[in-house]
């Protein structure tokens, strides 16, 4: 089972300060549980702690990618936007290969 890890800082980051986006805790979570998603490191942001990108459906059926770091073995979510063209185009080409 994967955990999560939220607080006020994260929630109120990816949830309440971008309310055009319409996140929810649900959806970000759904995220990892994506079949196919596009995994990356993120070393350009990666000075304090390591970073990581995801790029996935959700379970709005929407393409997003959450930007996340692991701490004490549980997944931190930091940001979360919907995908742009190029990381759609790179998702679409990774969910197509089989499984």
């Amino acid at each position: 089972m994967i955990e999560f890890q939220w607080d006020m800082g994260n929630e109120n980051h990816i949830i309440d300060h971008y309310p055009l986006r319409a996140n929810t805790i649900e959806e970000v979570e759904s995220l990892f549980y994506d079949p196919a998603p596009l995994a990356l490191r993120d070393p350009q942001h990666s000075d304090q702690e390591e970073r990581f990108k995801l790029v996935a459906r959700s379970n709005q059926n929407r393409i997003l990618l959450v930007v996340y770091v692991i701490r004490n073995g549980q997944i931190r979510p930091i940001s979360c936007r919907p995908a742009n063209q190029k990381e759609r185009e790179h998702y679409a080409q990774i969910a197509q290969k089989p499984q």
